[in-house]
């Protein structure tokens, strides 16, 4: 039980909740994208390609070319999650992605907490979730503007239990002057959903204990300036030192907004360390990460702290061609 416990709590959006159990789908918004989970969660205006695109659709129009990506966490419990995604510039301004990504609880133990009928250990159960997303992007006025659409179908299996649906993410990014960009997202737009399975009967009674709840929606708005760099819009230019700051709003649909702020500094493109932090959040913290560019592989490593739940580390590697 302590582990079906410990999946719950390691999503942000539940973490958050006042009001848990009334929104599905918590897992939907576990933290991936190296980068941004090492610049404390900031992804609407600052995430970059394919491992970005989870919650921005937009972010995979800056793929040049094609982009695959791969990372791995584990966290508490013995607890895990996988991102496996692939993107490829189709013209000069679409471009298709598609990640999966897969929650692994492991294997819980059978108690009187998860049987009606038994006390004591009666064998394992999995817990496992799994999200499939396709992602369209396109670039607008002059590539200042790039918008994203993002198709995902999801399950979720608890023992003998299952839900699946389907949910819709939009987004936009905007490039303004002197080095600032803004971006926004709505994610998991879509009907509600429902567990079904054996495991819903009560015995002796036949009765069937479930209900349809609405998924966990989520919007957020965002800002990056870059300070220092080599891009055509940064605020100094400088082809040896960058420095980005960043900061993104997220509303989740049943609790309040929190805050998310990051910086990156980077040496020639080639080497990137990160620090960031959550605000008003009440399990998420501190976190960092470092980062490795070379001639198209990238090798990234963030960290965050949740709390007593403790830190958990991230893990990835990507190529662009």
């Amino acid at each position: 039980m302590n582990r079906l416990i410990a999946i719950l709590l390691l999503c942000p959006a539940l973490m958050l909740s006042n009001s848990v159990g009334t929104v599905a789908g918590q897992w939907l918004e576990v933290e991936t994208g190296i980068r941004s989970v090492g610049m404390g969660g900031v992804q609407a205006a600052s995430g970059r390609g394919i491992s970005a695109s989870f919650y921005n659709p937009a972010n995979i129009s800056y793929i040049d070319g094609q982009e695959a990506f791969f990372n791995k966490t584990e966290y508490f419990a013995d607890i895990s999650h996988s991102f496996l995604g692939y993107g490829r510039q189709l013209n000069d301004v679409e471009t298709l992605g598609l990640n999966v990504f897969f929650l692994n609880g492991g294997d819980i133990p059978r108690s009187a907490e998860t049987n009606f009928t038994e006390s004591g250990s009666m064998g394992f159960y999995k817990a496992y979730s799994v999200l499939i997303q396709g992602t369209y992007a396109r670039k607008l006025f002059k590539d200042r503007l790039r918008a994203g659409v993002g198709f995902r179908y999801f399950r979720e299996d608890i023992d003998n239990m299952n839900m699946q649906g389907f949910a819709l993410n939009l987004g936009f990014h905007y490039d303004l002057i002197l080095g600032f960009k803004i971006g926004g997202s709505i994610n998991n737009l879509g009907p509600g959903v429902q567990f079904e399975g054996a495991g819903l009967v009560v015995p002796d009674s036949g009765a069937r204990v479930t209900e349809s709840f609405p998924i966990l929606s989520v919007a957020r708005i965002g800002v990056e300036s870059q300070l220092l760099g080599d891009e055509r819009n940064a605020l100094i230019t400088n082809d040896l030192i960058g420095l980005i700051l960043a900061a993104d709003i997220i509303k989740h649909v049943d609790y309040d907004p929190y805050a998310a702020i990051g910086a990156e500094v980077s040496m020639m493109n080639m080497f990137f360390a990160r620090v960031g932090a959550h605000l008003n959040h009440d399990t998420a913290g501190l976190s960092a990460g470092l980062g490795l560019y070379f001639r198209g592989f990238e090798v990234d490593y963030s960290i965050s702290q949740y709390g007593d739940l403790g830190t958990t580390g991230q893990f990835g590697i990507g190529i662009k061609f």
